[in-house]
């Protein structure tokens, strides 16, 4: 054990731990104790069970996460730190298409983000200090405990002390096994009365339904990632052109527009990237393309769930609302393997219409059974 750990007092290692978080390039640090999230609790379990089942399962559950000591009884403080992930700027053709958040998630690449945080970890190990990550954690409830966030009324973690008090932030916590100082939480809502709910009105599919009120399985995030089978036809419109995660209700919101406004250096190895998630490229790429490319920086969807990323670029394509994109759909409504492909290109091409459109879809009717023939001939009665 360290010299910091067993002979000076926890203030001083608290703040040697937050100096290095600062150094090491988290916008913040804060701390909490170990007790239970009674907030979140509360509010998971007063909402209805359908609407966040999804991570109360036996492999997964957030409500048994929010009992941190319970579930590791040597744990005694958490410290939360808060990543910038809004440094430089998002290729243009990335936006309104992947969430910016995913773009620059580099834990299966472990690059410098991923080895930022594996500093840290080993600093607090060189202290003496046990540490662990624990995913089923409420993040977001952590850090506005330990002070360093207050929420948005779109239920985002806004920073409380840094980053222009912006929402383009993650909320890392760790468990320790020192005792450290709790600081003063910042549970309360932040927005500005004027903002007149803006995030709730431009949520295209109503998942924001109140102030810090969200039903997940109606967002578009969720239904670009977790959801199985072919997307519902009440969301597809609504969509647009995201195909995995969404930042409507963070870009409307008056508290972003300062960062969004300001002028950031560009990402030049996000814009060699680019495209790799052209949605063209995306519709018709085979596997190594989504194993090699695409899956390392958005593994939400499975490595074997290729046709769930197709689907979303045939969906997108449609709602662009362009006739160039006609036989690109034409070419994967005939030669996917997979029915939910071919069932989303059927649904935009009835969305963008036109005489190639119809007599693709009139040919392919009589050649499909079930899911993909009922996409047909909806499609068919669209225009």
């Amino acid at each position: 054990m360290s010299k910091l750990r067993s002979g000076k007092n926890s203030m001083i290692l608290k703040e040697a731990i937050r100096e290095k978080a600062l150094e090491l390039g988290f916008e913040d640090a804060g701390f909490t104790g170990v007790e239970p999230l009674d907030l979140y609790i509360q509010e998971i379990e007063s909402r209805p069970t359908e609407m966040y089942g999804w991570v109360q399962t036996e492999q997964f559950n957030t409500l048994r996460g929010a009992r941190p000591r319970e579930k590791h009884d040597w744990a005694r403080s958490l410290v939360v730190l808060i990543r910038n992930y809004h440094r430089r700027a998002f290729p243009s053709q990335m936006l309104g298409v992947i969430g910016r958040c995913y773009q620059v998630d580099e834990r299966k690449e472990h690059g410098a983000e991923h080895q930022r945080i594996v500093n840290f970890i080993k600093f607090l190990k060189d202290q003496g200090v046990r540490v662990w990550f624990d995913e089923e954690l409420p993040a977001r409830m952590s850090a506005a405990r330990a002070g360093i966030i207050i929420y948005g009324k779109n239920c985002f973690a806004y920073a409380r002390n840094s980053m222009r008090g912006t929402s383009w932030l993650e909320s890392i916590p760790l468990i320790l096994d020192a005792d450290l100082e709790p600081d003063e939480p910042s549970i309360e809502l932040g927005c500005p009365k004027w903002c007149k709910n803006a995030c709730i009105a431009a949520c295209p599919t109503g998942a924001l339904y109140a102030p810090k009120k969200m039903n997940p399985l109606r967002c578009i995030a969720f239904n670009s990632y977790y959801t199985n089978g072919i997307t519902p036809l009440e969301f597809r419109e609504p969509m647009g052109t995201w195909i995995y995660g969404c930042d409507r209700c963070q870009e409307v919101c008056p508290r972003n527009q300062p960062w969004l406004n300001q002028a950031l250096p560009e990402n030049g190895s996000l814009m060699q990237r680019a495209e790799d998630f052209a949605l063209s490229t995306l519709l018709t790429m085979d596997e190594k393309h989504y194993v090699d490319k695409v899956w390392p920086l958005a593994f939400y969807i499975s490595r074997k769930k290729v046709a769930k990323w197709q689907m979303n670029a045939a969906r997108a394509l449609g709602n662009q609302g362009d006739p160039e994109n006609v036989p690109l759909l034409v070419q994967s409504l005939n030669d996917s393997p997979h029915e939910i492909v071919r069932g989303m290109c059927a649904w935009s091409l009835g969305q963008l219409g036109g005489a190639q459109a119809k007599a693709a879809l009139e040919a392919r009717l009589s050649r499909e059974n079930d899911l993909v023939r009922l996409e047909i001939e909806k499609a068919l009665e669209i225009k």
